[in-house]
C-alpha cells in the first residue's frame, strides 16, 4: 500500500475528521506496541483506511483516549483510538508490506533508503510474520506474482491482478468479518488493490521511463490509465455500498467517494470535464 487512500477533508464532518485522526494515531500506537517505535516510520494512510473498514465490519466499539505523543503536542483535543482485532491486524499487514517494499526497492543499485529500511523492520517483520503466518504467506506469494508480471512485461490489467489478489486475501483473513459482509469485502479490496496499483503506476511513470523500469503504462495514453483508474474506482463504491457497516460510514464513504477520486484527479492532471466523461463512460458499460 503507498499512502493514497485518504478522505477528502474539506468534506468531512468535523465527528468525522476526529475519528480519522482517532484512528490514525490509534494505528500508530498499535504498530509501536506490538513491532518497536522504529515501525511506526512506516505507518500508511492506505492501512488505517483498512482499520476504519475492519473495525465498523466488526462491530468495534472504537473508544478513545487523549494522545499524548510528542507529534500531536500542539492538539490538546487529539485521541487515538483504543486497541482493537481490527487495528492489530491492520498494524501486521502495515509492517509486511513495508518490509516487503523495502525488499523490492533493493533492487534499484542506488536505494539505500530501502536497504537500512529493510534492516530496520526485520526484527519486526519476524514478529508479525509469527503472529500473522498467513498474512505473511499472502505477502510474499504477492511479491512474487508481482515480478512475474513484470518480467512478462504485462499490461495494466494483469500487472494490476497481484495487487488485487493479496488484498482480497486480506478478507479472509481479517478478524470480526460477518459472513454477510464477505463477498462485497472480497469485491472492494480487490479491485481496491487495482486502484492502488494504477494510482503508483501512473505516479512513478517519468521516473520508470528514465530508469527503464517496468512500467505497464509506458506504452499507454493518459485517458487509458484514468479510465483503468476510474474504473476500479467505481467498482470499489459499488461494493462498499453492499456492506454492514456499523460505525464510520460517512467517513468510510467520503474517501472512497471523494477522497480516492479527488487525488486521482490531481495526479492524472485531468480537467474536470475530462473526470466527468470518464464517469460517463464507466456507467455505459
Amino acid at each position: 500500500m503507498f499512502g493514497y487512500i485518504v478522505p477528502r477533508e474539506c468534506e468531512l464532518k468535523v465527528r468525522e475528521q476526529a475519528a480519522y485522526k482517532c484512528a490514525y494515531c490509534g494505528l500508530c500506537k498499535s504498530i509501536q506496541r506490538h513491532y518497536g517505535p522504529l515501525s511506526a516510520g512506516c505507518l500508511q494512510y492506505d492501512c488505517t483506511f483498512l482499520a476504519l473498514l475492519l473495525g465498523s465490519l466488526a462491530g468495534e466499539k472504537g473508544e478513545s483516549r487523549p494522545c499524548r505523543c510528542l507529534h500531536r503536542w500542539p492538539d490538546p483535543r487529539r485521541r487515538y483510538r483504543l486497541e482493537s482485532p481490527s487495528l492489530h491486524f491492520s498494524a501486521a499487514v502495515n509492517v509486511l508490506l513495508a518490509y516487503y517494499k523495502c525488499l523490492d526497492g533493493q533492487k534499484d543499485e542506488h536505494a539505500l533508503k530501502d536497504r537500512a529500511g529493510a534492516l530496520l523492520l526485520a526484527g519486526a517483520h519476524k514478529k508479525a510474520a509469527a503472529e500473522f503466518p498467513q498474512v505473511e504467506e499472502a505477502a510474499r506469494l504477492y511479491m512474487q506474482a508481482q515480478a512475474r508480471a513484470e518480467e512478462a512485461h504485462a499490461g495494466p490489467d494483469e500487472a494490476a491482478h497481484p495487487t488485487g489478489v493479496f488484498l482480497r486475501r486480506l478478507a479472509a483473513l481479517a478478524p470480526g468479518v460477518p459472513q454477510e459482509a464477505q463477498r462485497p469485502l472480497d469485491w472492494l479490496l480487490y479491485h481496491l488493490g487495482r486502484w492502488i496499483y494504477f494510482m503508483d503506476a501512473w505516479d512513478d511513470l517519468e521516473k520508470d521511463r528514465q530508469s527503464g523500469a517496468f512500467n505497464p503504462f509506458l506504452t499507454e495514453s493518459r485517458e487509458t490509465a484514468a479510465f483503468c483508474i476510474h474504473s476500479a474506482m467505481s467498482q470499489c463504491r459499488q461494493a462498499a455500498s453492499l456492506l454492514p457497516l456499523t460505525r464510520d460510514r460517512g467517513l468510510i464513504e467520503n474517501i472512497l467517494e471523494l477522497g480516492c477520486p479527488h487525488r486521482a484527479v490531481a495526479l492524472l492532471g485531468q480537467t474536470p470535464e475530462e473526470d466527468k466523461k470518464l464517469e460517463e463512460r464507466d456507467e455505459s458499460l
